[in-house]
């Protein structure tokens, strides 16, 4: 008998909050020099009308959760409707983190006040990449310390600031309707990571509901109260000291480090000096961030055959290893072709727009789905608005248009390459794949009665596997054989993970595993789990089943294995339950 494992619900509010502020409150450290850039002293009433669509986008994607607790990001969402909708939501959702990575890291050597902040930042999305390679976990708790971190230094310079509210200069927007709209989608990037939330749905504990509104509210409500504080704070500075003592550069000199000048003015130059390292190592959060979403959305589209088999394959760590070139190149070009905030700005908000409107779209326009109308009339609503903008952005940056078509039409080629690999084997005359393992035969029955379990966790040694069927036999023992696939990605909603049908190497162990226990008269059950930790998910599984005894194969991982894992042996020996014996075999 095989069973399955299943990937835990163990995401909840307070570490949803911290990674959705991490991608979402992220935007205020450029956003707030850009809405200055491009809309002077009228920036408040631009920002006061972003606060009304944040407040909606909060709103929806609560509603967005509620409905899909699987996995509400737009690929999984649209995916209900139509296989292409969700790759032209997806795709979007790439290029938006794409450019996240490129603008955050550039960024973030802004603020850090490093020379040619450009090659930095190509430079560190390289070394993110190599980190990747091994797989490395989001931490829920790590981004809980950036966060508050974060939050108290906005805190105390809006607190610093606020004697000086009464005096910013606030003017009326120039310019009618048509060019107050203009200016308002050349800051709509500030709307950018609203859909991490609905990304992390498949794994928040239940009810997801509730979670979701926890992670939510508080995020929206500081980003809205708190940028408004901000921009008030920023229009009362006087311009010689936003032009850095140039006050007809006032506009431009601290577009990129707006919030270090706030600190530095507000409350002093040493306070200064740290809120900007605590700013730049938010900004590389983001990075890392962004980079791990773009392998798992690309990882979540070849599991579906959306993409060829090759972007689903796993290194040795557990992470995608195509993907994750990807995601590391992509995003090393366009900071090297675009070393500007506010051209990358440009490239940005198209893909993140693009995504939420699918989202909207696709999710209100589903009538199968059941909500109240009112719900649906407002996603409706907020969909219309949100394509208008993508329009407008269309129209106004023609080389946004090009970088989202690109990124599209190259996914859509990918996606024909996979609905068509027996047609192109035929044109380039490759030979087809080698048929899949035959079935095992039926097991015989065993000589014995068990009176105790053992389990044997392995990725393939024969050797453990005769030994642990020997010591079954000798104790008259049933013994359970586990083969743990470790994923170190997280899909980003209800993917179809890796299963034993379609797993080579476990196959191979199974098929071991069988023979021996039907040659020894052994009765034996087979088990198979995709999880991130892999000692979790054998401690979890072993007190699961009330094993006796589980027999580990002494790690034959190296020194860098260990370093960036841990030592499998020692975390399960640690944290096994009194009653349940440990064997290591060498």
């Amino acid at each position: 008998m095989l069973v399955q494992g299943k990937r835990p619900r163990e995401l909840h509010w307070y570490h949803a909050g911290p990674m959705l502020y991490g991608d979402w409150g992220t935007s205020r450290l450029y956003v707030l020099g850009l809405c200055y850039y491009y809309t002077r002293q009228a920036s408040f009433w631009f920002m006061l009308a972003m606060a009304g669509l944040w407040l909606g986008l909060g709103w929806a994607y609560q509603v967005i959760c509620r409905l899909y607790p699987d996995g509400g990001g737009v690929y999984s969402s649209a995916r209900h409707r139509h296989p292409i909708l969700g790759m032209v939501g997806g795709l979007s959702l790439c290029a938006d983190y794409v450019v996240t990575a490129a603008l955050s890291s550039l960024d973030a050597f802004h603020y850090v006040d490093l020379p040619h902040p450009h090659l930095w930042a190509a430079g560190c999305i390289i070394a993110l990449g190599a980190i990747n390679y091994f797989g490395p976990r989001k931490s829920g708790s790590g981004a809980l310390v950036v966060t508050v971190l974060t939050v108290i230094l906005t805190l105390v310079i809006a607190v610093a600031a606020v004697p000086s509210l009464g005096h910013a200069h606030i003017e009326r927007p120039s310019g009618g309707p048509i060019q107050w709209w203009k200016q308002f989608t050349f800051i709509i990037l500030a709307i950018s990571g609203v859909e991490a939330v609905a990304n992390m749905t498949g794994i928040m504990v239940e009810p997801v509901a509730r979670t979701a509104r926890r992670s939510i509210v508080p995020v929206m409500l500081e980003i809205v109260i708190l940028n408004l504080v901000m921009t008030l704070a920023m229009q009362a500075l006087p311009l010689h000291v936003l032009g850095g003592g140039d006050a007809s550069n006032a506009y431009v000199a601290h577009r990129d480090d707006m919030l270090r000048l706030l600190a530095e003015y507000y409350v002093g130059p040493g306070f200064a000096v740290a809120a900007s390292l605590v700013c730049g190592f938010l900004l590389l959060s983001a990075v890392n961030t962004a980079v791990t979403d773009l392998v798992s959305i690309q990882y979540m589209m070849a599991r579906d055959r959306e993409l060829p088999a090759a972007f689903a394959g796993l290194n040795h760590f557990g992470m995608p290893a195509v993907p994750l070139l990807i995601a590391c190149l992509l995003p090393f070009a366009v900071v090297v072709a675009v070393p500007d905030v506010a051209h990358l700005a440009d490239l940005y908000a198209i893909g993140v727009v693009g995504a939420v409107a699918v989202n909207l779209g696709t999710t209100s326009t589903s009538f199968t789905l059941e909500m109240p109308w009112w719900e649906r009339a407002g996603m409706m609503v907020l969909a219309a608005v949100m394509s208008l903008i993508w329009v407008t952005i269309a129209w106004e940056k023609p080389l946004a248009l090009a970088f989202a078509m690109s990124i599209l039409g190259v996914g859509l080629a990918g996606r024909w390459v996979a609905h068509n690999r027996a047609r192109i084997r035929e044109w380039v005359r490759v030979p087809a794949p080698a048929p899949e393992p035959a079935a095992a035969p039926p097991e015989a029955a065993p000589a014995y009665e068990p009176v105790g379990r053992i389990m044997a966790a392995t990725r393939w040694n024969p050797r453990l596997i005769r030994f642990a069927v020997e010591e079954a036999k000798n104790r008259r023992a049933e013994l359970f054989i586990l083969f743990v696939r470790h994923l170190a990605v997280i899909p980003m909603g209800s993917v179809t993970v890796p299963d034993a049908s379609h797993d080579i190497d476990a196959q191979a162990v199974f098929n071991d595993a069988q023979a021996a226990a039907r040659q020894a008269g052994v009765p034996l059950r087979l088990l198979y789990s995709v999880a991130e930790n892999v000692p979790d998910a054998i401690l979890d599984i072993a007190v699961t089943h009330g094993v006796d005894l589980l027999i580990l194969g002494a790690t034959q991982r190296g020194a860098l294995w260990r370093t960036m894992k841990g030592d499998v042996i020692q975390r399960v020996g640690q944290y096994l339950p009194e009653g349940t014996g440990l064997l290591i075999h060498a």
